[in-house]
């Protein structure tokens, strides 16, 4: 079994504390809070990397009553396909995929320690989730990521969508290669 990384720190010294939290000996975090009762009540999602003062990619997942849709960079992609539509069971199965890497313990802010948040050229992200009845829950960094930043983008492309964490426009080219090996 592979280590349970904090979601604070990325450290992998971490041990089950009182049940069901997880505890953290490198940073002192409990985290593992449960989620499911935030499954039924998770409204949006919106996630955005970019670079600033260039260009920026956005994923915005929206619950509806059949499901949810998803907006995001698509149209260099799909042309014909402003959203992507999922059905109920397919946004349940996202959620707990999402809420399994610790999002509700991410830290508010991941900044570099030589990333300037006034640079031009440093590559940044912003998460959001709104909840029902909940101060929407915000994270947020440039130059830095969470531990969980690399499934939290196999996540997104397991169920078809861009791979948002590459520099801007590497995406497009990424699956221009992929349409001419077909």
């Amino acid at each position: 079994m592979s280590p349970i990384f904090c979601p604070k720190c990325g450290g992998i010294n971490t041990s089950p504390a009182t049940l069901p939290l997880l505890f953290c000996r490198d940073c002192q975090a409990e985290f593992g809070h449960d989620y499911h009762e935030l499954v039924a009540d998770t409204r949006q999602i919106i996630f955005n990397t970019y670079q600033k003062a260039v260009a920026s990619q956005n994923l915005t997942f929206t619950k509806t009553a059949t499901g949810a849709t998803i907006e995001g960079p698509f149209l260099c992609y799909y042309p014909d396909l402003p959203e992507i539509y999922i059905d109920q069971l397919q946004w349940q199965q996202l959620l707990e995929d999402f809420y399994q890497l610790y999002v509700l313990n991410w830290k508010s802010n991941y900044q570099s320690a030589n990333a300037s948040e006034n640079s031009d050229t440093a590559f940044g992200w912003d998460l959001k989730i709104i909840i029902e009845n909940q101060e929407p829950l915000i994270s947020k960094g440039q130059g830095l990521y969470p531990p969980y930043w690399t499934a939290l983008m196999d996540l997104f492309t397991r169920i078809g969508l861009p791979n948002i964490s590459k520099p801007l426009g590497q995406n497009f080219l990424q699956l221009q290669t992929q349409i001419q090996a077909q």
